[in-house]
């Protein structure tokens, strides 16, 4: 068994992810199948058809146009439809549920002891965290967003603070107000060390992940190239439900390796994982601690 509350350096929460994701990926990929699968299916055939009606209204005579106002028009009045704003609203939710399944696993794997970890396990700690998780994720994103008009620095700076957030709701049950500040308090001193952890994971999973978008690209290539018929929009979902689908569940490594992060900051400062190792003195063997991750 992977002890969480453990510190570790840069390298170890690498490892420590993908040997978590390699252990559990059956119940962790059930999880995320049963539980975030349906999410991700809806958005990814929303994507598909958002996308034919975006391509049907591009081949439209003086779309392309600039000075015509009513390709203007057309153009606004797309990106203002309510299949839009449905299509972003799924997109939304698949990602907090992947992000709420992740570190509900992880933090049902805790206490399991070892024990087998079920879909109904992760569901149970997944339910109480679904409208905190969808608050704190927009109001995140306003934050963030605010961050980046002004000088672009300061969302860097949030983004990373703030990536910490859902998994202090899943872990302590924390609102809004006590995740803010519990994010800061947390990575102080170790904000670098979180940016370069989720630079890295990203990259990797955003490599994996052009794997899936390789079937979207070839459809849109020959549906613009008038190569599929009139019922393109077909292949386009399944594309897109491939391509979503599939980068979504993709996510859990990243969200894994945060998670790791979490817990990692948490024993630093308040040796949570030694605590229950002094406590389990005398009924189960200790597990050897990590060297400190230093300055980086």
């Amino acid at each position: 068994m992977i002890p969480l509350f453990q510190q570790r350096d840069f390298g170890n929460k690498i490892n420590a992810t993908f040997q978590y994701v390699i252990q559990n990926f059956r119940s962790l990929g059930l999880s995320l199948l049963y539980i975030v699968g349906p999410v991700a299916l809806v958005a990814g055939i929303a994507t598909g058809i958002m996308q034919s009606n975006m391509m049907k209204l591009m081949g439209e005579s003086g779309f392309a146009n600039t000075d015509d106002p009513i390709a203007a028009f057309q153009m606004l009045s797309f990106f203002i439809s309510p299949s839009f704003w449905l299509t972003m609203l799924f997109g939304v939710l698949a990602n907090v549920a992947v992000i709420l399944t992740t570190y509900a696993h992880m933090k049902v794997y805790d206490r399991a002891e070892g024990e087998p970890i079920s879909v109904t396990d992760v569901w149970n700690e997944v339910q109480p965290t679904i409208g905190r998780g969808i608050i704190i994720s927009l109001l995140n994103t306003i934050i963030i967003g605010f961050g980046f008009v002004f000088f672009f620095i300061p969302g860097i700076y949030l983004a990373v603070v703030l990536s910490l957030s859902l998994a202090v709701t899943v872990f302590e049950g924390a609102d809004f107000g006590v995740t803010w500040n519990r994010c800061f308090q947390l990575i102080r001193d170790k904000w670098w060390s979180t940016f370069g952890l989720i630079f890295v994971m990203g990259l990797i999973v955003a490599i994996v992940g052009i794997i899936f978008a390789i079937p979207t690209g070839i459809i849109t290539f020959f549906t613009a190239a008038k190569l599929l018929p009139d019922v393109s929009v077909v292949w386009l979902m399944l594309g897109n439900v491939v391509n979503l689908v599939g980068k979504t569940l993709l996510n859990a490594v990243l969200y894994t390796a945060i998670g790791f992060q979490y817990t990692n900051l948490v024993e630093r400062q308040e040796s949570r994982g030694m605590i229950s190792a002094i406590d389990s003195i005398g009924t189960a063997p200790s597990q050897p601690r990590d060297t400190d991750e230093g300055t980086f």
